[in-house]
């Protein structure tokens, strides 16, 4: 598996209650560019309204120790 740095972006509503774009980068651990975006859209994208991937690209990071 690769990692993958995915940028997504939703609409969130702000302390004033104004409406504003949010944009949030990713690292997630997949096997393609695919399946990374439905990583991404299946983890973050269901609590969110009109959340959109914006890019996928391939990370230069190889690991991750947690």
């Amino acid at each position: 598996m690769v990692f993958y740095q995915v940028t997504t972006q939703y609409t969130a509503d702000n302390d004033k209650g104004k409406t504003q774009k949010v944009t949030e980068r990713y690292l997630v651990n997949a096997v393609s560019v695919t399946d990374a975006e439905a990583i991404a859209t299946r983890e973050w994208g269901s609590d969110v309204s009109e959340f959109e991937v914006k890019e996928v690209k391939k990370s230069r990071i190889v690991n991750v120790a947690l």
